[in-house]
């Protein structure tokens, strides 16, 4: 609705006027009266109306200086004059100061319609092309920073559009935030925008949004990432409480010149498109990468057959989380985790068929599969998968003597490194360490210590022939702390010190065959 004002010295002028025609049903609001030139001047420029219906002859102040005080204070809005026929030639010499019509007392109510209805549709239609202007200078902004976060121009030419559309890049840092919304990929619908404004409402006046490839871009001028990202994460904490549903948020590193902006947006999706890997971090940035890399483990198949055939169900959860670490050193695609996952446990699905028979692994692996493969992030596939393990490990285990000590010789094979005990082991097997001990050398021919020393002197044999490693650094990756007690060991084994034997093979001066395994001789 527009805003009328109305400024005659006589009251019962105004009152006239305020009644002579339906004002709300022409999309006008009465918002101010003054009483004089003087009052109406400072109520003109208070509430700035649209229209003001003004006097020409005022007591102290009349209607044309307060017109020509309005505009030179920048006063935009459109006038029309009321005066008597007397002053008729000197009210159309007020053209000049931009009114826009007059209306002779005693002023006809047609004429004054007719008047008021011709304003509101010039009104209307200033309003509509400003917006235009406005719209289209918004969307030509936006495209200019897709052109400058895609680095598609040289720098000149963005330089000398930014003054042209009045952009303020003058900062010490700046850096670039992608959003995405799960729920609407494409950043459409109306949940979608109510969602972005919630995220937006309290944002820095520094930031400037815009979509780009279906995701909400945020520009951050002076903005630091790491002091960015608690108010990122508070304002998508507002979103899940009002929506249910949040954004995944990644934001770029910190860089000090506007045109680099392209490095840090390139750096924002690259972390968005490993979104997989980090789902649990609320903000996904460079110090996600940091925190969460560190010593990762490839997991084949082979290992998680020997674990589970040997049941222990806690090693297969370590196993999951170093390969979870794996897949986060090396910023594997969802794609590839779950080719991955799907190889491994069809290679073990295969497996247990050809050893146990199909009927003995109960667990649907191919359902088990189909379901994980619609899971979309890292930490729930990986819950799932050790939940498929774990019940493949209770489908198959064994516990006559002679599965139990083959399980048992498997994992001191691919767990020699370690400070194995047979109490230990009779633990992870749910034995008493004496029984174990007795059915183990029934059924090897040796015990516990005796085959557990013949596998870390093969290992040690295989190293010192394969390798460039000190022989202490050997000693303790078979599992000798002691490295006397390995010199000892080892002579007892090989019947000379492992620098002699590591002397004869340099000395021989051909290939050395690799080192087999002992198998259990049961």
């Amino acid at each position: 609705m527009y805003r009328a004002m109305i400024i005659d010295d006589e009251e019962i002028v105004r009152n006239g006027i305020k009644n002579l025609i339906d004002w709300e049903r022409e999309d006008f609001e009465i918002c101010a009266e003054g009483k004089d030139g003087k009052d109406g001047l400072a109520k003109i420029l208070s509430t700035q109306p649209d229209l003001v219906l003004i006097d020409i002859k005022m007591p102290g102040m009349g209607g044309i200086d307060v017109i020509r005080a309005a505009r030179e204070q920048n006063f935009e809005g459109q006038f029309v004059i009321l005066t008597g026929y007397s002053e008729f030639e000197f009210a159309k010499s007020a053209i000049s100061l931009g009114v826009k019509e007059y209306l002779l007392k005693p002023i006809d109510e047609d004429e004054l319609l007719d008047i008021v209805r011709q304003i509101r549709k010039e009104l209307t239609e200033k309003e509509e092309a400003d917006q235009w202007h406005i719209n289209n200078e918004e969307k030509a902004k936006k495209e200019l920073m897709r052109r400058m976060l895609l680095n598609l121009e040289p720098r000149e030419e963005l330089a000398g559009e930014l003054e042209r559309y009045h952009i303020d890049i003058s900062a010490d840092i700046f850096c670039v935030a992608l959003v995405l919304d799960k729920d609407a990929a494409n950043g459409e619908g109306e949940e979608f925008w109510g969602k972005a404004n919630e995220l937006l409402s309290g944002m820095s006046s520094g930031v400037k949004s815009f979509l780009l490839d279906g995701k909400m871009v945020l520009v951050g001028k002076g903005m630091d990432y790491k002091k960015w990202i608690p108010s990122l994460i508070r304002a998508n904490e507002r979103v899940l409480r009002k929506f249910g549903s949040d954004f995944v948020i990644s934001v770029g590193h910190n860089v000090t010149r506007w045109y680099d902006l392209c490095y840090s947006y390139e750096f924002a999706r690259y972390l968005m498109e490993n979104e997989f890997l980090f789902s649990k971090n609320k903000v996904i940035s460079m110090d996600s990468i940091s925190r969460e890399r560190k010593d990762g483990k490839k997991i084949t198949a082979e290992y998680l057959m020997m674990l589970l055939e040997i049941g222990d169900l806690d090693g297969i959860v370590e196993a999951i989380g170093q390969y979870r670490q794996y897949c986060v050193d090396h910023l594997l695609k969802e794609k590839d985790v779950k080719v991955q996952i799907m190889y491994d446990l069809m290679t073990v699905k295969t497996k247990i068929e050809k050893k146990y028979g199909s009927g003995k692994a109960a667990t649907d692996i191919t359902g088990a599969i189909q379901k994980m493969m619609d899971v979309k992030e890292l930490d729930q596939l990986l819950e799932l998968y050790v939940h498929i393990l774990q019940e493949i490990c209770r489908s198959i285990g064994a516990s006559d003597s002679e599965t139990v000590i083959k399980r048992m010789y498997y994992y001191m094979e691919n767990n020699y490194e370690k400070d194995l005990k047979l109490e230990t082991i009779a633990k992870l097997f749910n034995y008493n360490s004496a029984y174990l001990g007795k059915i183990f050398r029934k059924e090897i021919g040796e015990s516990f210590n005796n085959v557990l020393d013949t596998i870390r002197i093969t290992n040690a044999k295989r190293l010192l022939a394969q390798t460039d490693y000190k022989v202490y650094q050997i000693s303790e990756m078979v599992g000798y702390a002691n490295i006397d007690y390995f010199y000892l060991k080892f002579k007892k084994y090989v019947g000379i010190s492992p620098k002699e034997y590591k002397k004869n093979l340099s000395n021989q001066g051909t290939e050395t065959e690799e080192i087999p395994k002992e198998e259990p001789k049961a």
